[in-house]
């Protein structure tokens, strides 16, 4: 349990709170002591919220209980929670003399507008100039608020593309990949040149395997667990006639998931069926450790969706993967293209969709965003933790396509000659301005 706040509520040494309270002598009256219970709208602990009393404030323990002391045993007065993730809560409280009154609060995420990229549908070809300094081409965005809803009020002067430097302190490829070295380039204008609104298709029943990446790494970009959250919610809203699995990869002696270097939690669940899943979300906030083994793990959980006999033949099947994209299993960034190619051969030829969900700085995108594009799925991208929920809240829309997008097209322009050749992938950024929001989505665009 939290820290208590006060010497004679808690019969013993308190903290954590005002130090006036438990500085009272033996005769002062019993302080009315009141138990506040933090969850999330799953029914989880949050655990580190800031409870405040009128006495002083305490944080909630791994159970998401805190203690706080209030000015007379049966006195009422505000207490309010609150967590840097979540929507900040108050509630008035009352005391009593003889017992600990329990008051339990419950806890939204936070969430904010957010997008993803797909390849444009349209069949137009990136178009190298003749001598290989500019190039022009075509993306299709999905954006979406706060609510997963799609936001389709913006224009043309609602989306920049970035300038894109490489990094010389970076080996990674931020621009263009396929010369020697990594090449910088500008668009031309930055807002689209064209700009086109495209309606969604017809919503059709998906099957989906909602793999996580458990590897060490994740501690940095997700230690407050927003991911399982979000897959909660992703979870929660499956439609009647849809499917979903769960997986969560990792190897090495690290690895901290059942069964390394993949566990797969039993078979397909519908939707009466998958909040059975959530205690092993919960579990999964403190197995995090080892290394990535991407590719081996989408293969192996790509089969099995194709294998799966209790799937009806025409249902659409997809991968929905959250990772930061760099197989540590690689020996080398030519292993990684080989890999990654097969891996995408492999879902080409079973026709699943892989949908990649990234968050944080630390991300591969052009390995993620080749692993969506060239297998009919999406990059999604969450500079922060508060993105990740609508964009799981978009993702099954995004199986049959059945979100709205924009089409847009831009021409860049590189320093030098040569700086475009088929073969060649390109990086990119698009701020996005909701009017509420400022926010980055990336790309990646094959030339041919």
């Amino acid at each position: 349990m939290a820290a208590c706040l006060g010497l004679a509520a808690c019969g013993g040494g308190g903290g954590g709170g005002d130090t006036s309270a438990s500085s009272a002598s033996a005769s002062t009256p019993p302080l009315g002591v009141v138990k506040v219970q933090v969850t999330d709208s799953f029914g989880s602990a949050v655990a580190g919220a800031t409870v405040q009393g009128p006495m002083g404030s305490a944080s909630s323990d791994a159970k998401g209980e805190a203690l706080v002391i209030l000015a007379t045993p049966e006195a009422s007065a505000a207490v309010t929670v609150s967590n840097a993730s979540f929507v900040g809560q108050s509630v008035v409280a009352t005391g009593a003399s003889d017992r600990v009154n329990v008051v339990a609060l419950t806890l939204e995420r936070v969430s904010s507008a957010a997008g993803g990229s797909i390849a444009t549908r349209s069949g137009s070809q990136p178009q190298i100039s003749a001598d290989g300094q500019s190039l022009s081409f075509e993306v299709e965005l999905v954006v979406v608020d706060g609510d997963a809803q799609p936001i389709q009020t913006l224009g043309a002067a609602d989306f920049a593309l970035r300038v894109c430097v490489p990094d010389p302190t970076d080996t990674r490829t931020h621009c263009v990949r396929g010369a020697a070295a990594d090449v910088g380039y500008q668009p031309a204008s930055a807002t689209p040149e064209a700009m086109a609104q495209i309606p969604g298709l017809p919503a059709r029943p998906y099957a989906t395997a909602l793999l996580l990446d458990q590897s060490g790494s994740i501690l940095a970009s997700d230690a407050t667990g927003a991911r399982l959250y979000s897959t909660k919610a992703f979870l929660s809203a499956l439609g009647s006639d849809d499917r979903a699995l769960l997986a969560a990869f990792a190897s090495g002696p690290a690895a901290l998931i059942t069964s390394a270097p993949l566990t797969v939690y039993g078979a397909f669940r519908d939707r009466a069926a998958a909040p059975g899943y959530f205690s092993t979300l919960d579990g999964l906030a403190q197995q995090l450790g080892g290394a990535t083994p991407l590719y081996d793990s989408l293969d192996s959980v790509r089969r099995q969706i194709v294998a799966d006999p209790t799937l009806p033949t025409d249902m659409a099947r997809a991968v929905v993967v959250f990772t930061d994209g760099a197989d540590t299993n690689c020996v080398s960034p030519a292993d990684c293209r080989a890999r990654r190619e097969q891996s995408i051969a492999g879902a080409q030829a079973d026709g699943v969709r892989l949908f990649t969900i990234a968050l944080g700085s630390s991300v591969d995108l052009l390995a993620l965003g080749e692993l969506a594009n060239q297998t009919g799925g999406a990059m999604l991208y969450a500079d922060t933790v508060e993105q990740l929920l609508p964009l799981y809240g978009s993702v099954g829309r995004l199986h049959s396509l059945s979100l709205p997008t924009y089409r847009l097209r831009w021409t860049v322009r590189a320093a030098a000659p040569g700086a475009f050749r088929p073969g060649y992938t390109l990086l990119g950024r698009v701020q996005v301005n909701t009017r509420q929001s400022s926010f980055d989505v990336p790309f990646v665009v094959g030339v041919p």
